[in-house]
Formats: C-alpha cells, structure tokens, sequence
C-alpha cells in the first residue's frame, strides 16, 4: 500500500506533539520513566496507524479510470489493440493479399477528426501483409488477425506517418486510431480481378 506525502506529514505531526507531551510529564515525575516510554511509544505508534488508515488513499481502481485505454494491450513495438470482435477464420501469411475495412481518426476514435473510411465509400480494400504496401502498425497489425475479427487500434508516429504526416492531412508525429476489420483473405486469382491497394496507407 502506498502512503502519500500527507499521511506521512501527518503521522510525523502526530509523533512530536506524543513526545513533546512526554518530555513536559518527564519534568513532573521520574518515578516510573522506562513505564511511561514504553506507554509512549505504543500510544504513538497506535496513533499513526490510525492516521494512515483514515486517510483517502489511492487506488488501483482510480488509476484504471484515468486511462481509457487500460484494457489495451500494447506489443512490443508500442501499438496498443483491443479485439472488439472475435474472428474464427485464418490468420493471413506474409504476402497474402487480403480485404479489409477501416476507419481512421486523428485524436481519438470516434473523433470529430476523421480523415478516411473505407465503411463510408462501402467499399473494401486489399492489400498484401508484410509486403510494405501499407504503414508499419497495419502490417504488424493484419499480421496476427483472424478472418472475420474486428479490432480498435492505437499506432504512435513510429508505426505510422512519422514525423513527416502524410496528404496534408495527417500531421508530422501523429498518433492514428483506427477501427480495422479483417474480411477475407484473398486468392492470388482473387486479387488479381479486383486490385484495390490504397494509394497511402
């Protein structure tokens, strides 16, 4: 458990008047000294506990709350991703071409900062995984999905645009959010008839 600055202010406040008290009664009678440390220093201590448990501490709980992201999980490379649909198809192999649907937003999902939506055009796109044909968080991202999941993703500038933006649009050192959604996976004859790659992803 953790004790703020404060308890700790005040245990210590508490312990100097108990001794203060004790020197001022040292003054009226030595008879039974060792007794009345001893009853002192049980008496202070008792006091300090007290003080300590009736302060507000903080909680876990608290923590949690401050963070919208808390039920994230973050990889290694700092993309942080939450499964908000269960896929039960394959998981794509690099260079399989795939077909998926997105969203992306500056500033957080659901943002007034939206900046593309395939959802929106109503019309998926493919691309290859791990081929480099889009940003690095969506290759580590695509990389480990199942046919058929759905998930909400974070990417820092690094997995991103950089410190470069891209269209204008996207600013240097940008933060993406995107809601990503993996629909098929492609044969090569398959996406061969319908090349949709993105111009910048």
């Amino acid at each position: 458990m953790r004790i703020s600055s404060m308890t700790l202010l005040i245990g210590t406040a508490l312990l100097a008047g108990g001794a203060a008290a004790f020197s001022h009664s040292q003054t009226n009678s030595n008879a039974a000294t060792a007794t009345n440390r001893r009853d002192f220093l049980t008496q202070s201590a008792s006091i300090a506990a007290a003080a300590t448990v009736a302060l507000p501490q903080p909680s876990l709980a608290d923590e949690d709350a401050s963070d919208p992201y808390a039920d994230y999980i973050t990889t290694e490379s700092g993309m942080k991703y939450l499964i908000t649909k269960e896929g039960d198809g394959a998981i794509p192999s690099t260079g399989q071409t795939v077909k998926a649907h997105y969203t992306g937003w500056l500033d957080g999902f659901d943002s007034p900062k939206k900046f593309d939506s395939s959802r929106d055009r109503g019309r998926p796109f493919q691309f290859k995984v791990g081929a480099g044909q889009v940003i690095r968080g969506w290759d580590e991202a695509f990389s480990t999905m199942k046919v058929g999941e759905r998930r909400k993703i974070i990417l820092p500038s690094r997995l991103a645009y950089g410190d470069r933006g891209a269209g204008g649009i996207i600013p240097g050192g940008a933060t993406l959010y995107f809601d990503v959604e993996l629909l098929a996976i492609l044969s090569d004859k398959e996406s061969m008839l319908r090349p949709d790659v993105p111009d910048e992803i």
